[in-house]
């Protein structure tokens, strides 16, 4: 374990990774973090300020000053460079000491400490060691702690106890051995969780299983960026994400600094997440988007079947990115909401682009991709470009009128990647029944066409459900109170089926009891995250545990940009593809 941990640790990078880390690593250990990390501010020199006991000199409790360094100490760090230590420790000396240390700290023993994930080189070791002869006072002390160091403090503070056992171990480990194999290591990775997450004493042990599997899912991020594979990463991320937030809400915790501690927590874990998106979705599949079938090509699959299923869970995961991305430009600080603004538009845009280069998206082969297309359409909603994707839902209208008719090319509402493979494997009345006897994506279609004015195409595709599959039940699903209690956790026996709209009446019929069942069943009084804005973390477990996107959250009634210029992307008809 420590050899996992070395390694991963010397892979860290400096900014928001190694010292997003080291704080919870210290509170851990029985540090009081003073300040953490914080971009646009001066800092003189100090990345983590931390008051606790000094294992060098008899844990006589101490100040520690942390400059933070990623990798390995060199010469070529140690005086030169915009991240150079040797000035970063005279600011400390000059600045931070003399003017910074609050007045009831003043008393303390000072340890100024150079932190790295690596170790500290042979041929800066000299220069080192005469800075601290040089400048070491009665009351001022310097240290190193390298990565062994880090892993050591690991070992003995977040991850003792349950990780340390034989069992929760090898689950860890197999995690990280199979990252070339996500969906193996995923499981591993959800067992992992599972160990952890037990009952607790106290809302301080809560916290340490919180801060355990922060940290867990780091180690899997580095290993999983530096086999290149990030699909295991993205994936437990998300599932970090879910099982966190239940113990952040901060409706269900007092007042107080718990309150703050696991908010601070749920900002760290959505970060990292974020982090992983970025580089999954907009810097590793972003430039190939728009290219003409390589994103289908990429799946390295000559079965339409693995490439329609492959390219809906990039849709989904860009359109959930970019709603993250839109959510955080409501921030006051106005650089941050701005680069969160142009993020996502930039996120929807590679998302567009993916759709015109890949014709096999307007005609989902799984009736539950709704879930991707409700995030997709919400995404072009809050940003104000429906009248960039109108032509897609258009398309993918036809393409549903067309299949009912043929029976060929309609969606299945089985998940089983055998029966989904097999689909449609005759054309018989028994199995068309079969595979139409309930759906969600026709009313979602109807919905938006309704929504984007094209009443004729609405028609169309409800004459056509009436004359091919007048057996299907058209239904929606909504929240209930145990929905917020066990939802976070994966679990499914919760919330309410709308079934048996009555298409066959009148579109108005339908969108009527729609409309009565959002105004009868608010999804803000259901679910706590959505009553305080934060409607992304409901739709990431919707996507992830895969449960329909209730109707209230199909379009964003408040729109705050301007509807679409001209430099935006379209997508195109893809009728004429």
């Amino acid at each position: 374990m420590k050899l996992v941990l070395t390694h991963y640790l010397r892979s860290l990078r400096e900014r928001e990774e190694l010292d997003a880390i080291l704080p919870d690593l210290l509170a851990e250990s029985g540090f009081e973090v003073l300040t953490r990390p914080r971009r646009g501010t001066g800092q003189a020199g100090v990345d983590v300020a931390a008051v606790g006991p000094n294992p060098d000199r008899d844990n006589v409790r101490s100040l520690f000053l942390f400059t933070i360094k990623s990798g390995d100490l060199t010469r070529e760090h140690w005086d030169t460079g915009q991240q150079a230590v040797r000035p970063s420790l005279n600011q400390v000396l000059d600045d931070y000491i003399p003017n910074r240390i609050p007045p009831h700290l003043s008393d303390l023993p000072i340890v100024i400490c150079v932190c790295m994930g690596g170790e500290m080189r042979e041929n800066v070791r000299a220069q080192w060691s005469g800075f601290c002869r040089t400048n070491e006072k009665a009351t001022v002390h310097f240290a190193e702690w390298n990565g062994e160091r880090l892993a050591d403090l690991i070992l003995s503070g977040v991850l003792r106890a349950e990780l340390i056992e034989d069992e929760n171990r090898g689950s860890f480990q197999k995690a990280l051995a199979m990252l070339d194999h996500p969906d193996i290591a995923y499981r591993h990775f959800r067992d992992l969780l599972n160990a952890i997450f037990t009952k607790p004493k106290n809302q301080a042990e809560r916290t340490r299983q919180l801060r355990k599997t922060y940290l867990c899912l780091w180690v899997l991020f580095v290993w999983a960026r530096d086999t290149g594979n990030l699909e295991a990463a993205y994936r437990a991320s998300e599932l970090v994400l879910l099982r966190s937030w239940p113990h952040c809400d901060n409706t269900r915790l007092r007042k107080g600094p718990i309150q703050r501690e696991r908010l601070t927590h749920f900002d760290q874990v959505l970060k990292l997440h974020n982090i992983i998106a970025h580089l999954l979705l907009v810097e590793k599949i972003g430039p190939f988007a728009d290219k003409r079938y390589a994103l289908s090509m990429a799946v390295n699959s000559r079965n339409a079947v693995d490439i329609n299923i492959a390219l809906f869970e990039t849709l989904g995961r860009l359109s959930l990115h970019g709603l993250w991305l839109d959510a955080m430009s409501s921030s006051q600080d106005e650089a941050f909401s701005q680069a969160m603004s142009e993020g996502a538009d930039k996120v929807l845009n590679i998302a567009i682009g993916m759709l015109n280069a890949n014709p096999v998206l307007a005609a989902p082969v799984r009736d539950d991709f709704t879930i991707e297309l409700t995030m997709f359409m919400r995404l072009a909603d809050v940003r104000g470009r429906i009248s960039n994707v109108a032509d897609y839902i258009r398309g993918m209208s036809d393409h549903l009128c067309n299949g009912l008719r043929i029976r060929k090319h309609y969606p299945t509402p089985m998940t089983d990647y055998r029966d989904v493979l097999a689909h449609p494997r005759d054309r018989s009345d028994a199995y068309f029944e079969e595979h139409t006897r309930a759906g969600i994506l026709y009313t979602f279609v109807l919905a938006w066409l309704a929504m984007i004015g094209d009443n004729e195409r609405a028609e169309r595709l409800r004459s056509t459900l009436l004359e091919h599959a007048p057996h299907m039940t058209h239904q929606i699903w909504i929240p209930d109170g145990q929905t917020d209690e066990v939802f976070w956790d994966g679990g499914r026996e919760h919330g309410l089926s709308v079934p048996g709209l009555p298409l066959n009446e009148s579109l108005e019929a339908v969108f009527d009891l729609i409309n009565r069942v959002i105004m009868e069943h608010p999804l803000h009084e259901r679910v706590s995250a959505v009553r305080i804005g934060l409607i992304p973390i409901f739709l990431t477990a919707c996507r992830h545990y895969r449960m329909p996107v209730p109707p209230h959250a199909w379009q964003a009634h408040d729109r705050s940009s301007p509807d679409s210029t001209a430099s935006d992307q379209s997508v195109s008809d893809p009728g004429m593809q």
